[in-house]
């Protein structure tokens, strides 16, 4: 499937038109550009591997840190929802936001960046009771401030 995207992208001849965004962003030292582009799934992914699948999705993002070279990264996006590139670029600008907030809590709470551990599948595994242990803290709902 990974194939037919790819090739859907670079050859648009018989498909629908692409719809793109572009977004450039700068501050703290770097430049931050990200396109985004999105075709219709029809034709493209087979409905009996992904009978939901009504948009493909294609984000190019580059990011320069000072004068340093620019880092190229491209990822790819099937959704069920007929997507604009705007709202796909929207989405995963947020879900990247949520698992960067996440990082940041842990690293704080915890001290995960410290972290040493690296023997087999340890760093996962309190990687996970860290997550579990933040979820006990959140759901805890009891006031502990003291009372005049």
């Amino acid at each position: 499937m990974l194939e037919a995207i790819e090739i859907a992208f670079i050859d648009q001849h018989g498909v629908e038109s692409v719809d793109r965004s572009a977004l450039v962003e700068r501050g703290h030292g770097r430049t931050v550009g990200q396109i985004a582009s999105v075709l219709s799934s029809k034709g493209i992914v087979d409905p009996g591997d992904w009978p939901k699948c009504v948009t493909i999705g294609r984000i190019d993002s580059m990011r320069v840190v000072g004068d340093k070279e620019s880092d190229l990264e491209r990822r790819y996006y099937i959704s069920s929802r007929a997507l604009t590139a705007e709202q796909l670029a929207a989405a995963v600008r947020a879900h990247w936001g949520v698992e960067n907030r996440l990082h940041w809590i842990l690293d704080v709470s915890f001290s995960e960046d410290a972290s040493t551990v690296a023997k087999d599948n340890a760093p996962q595994n309190l990687s996970m009771l860290r997550k579990i242990a933040l979820n006990i803290i959140r759901a805890d709902k009891t006031d502990t401030r003291k009372s005049s």
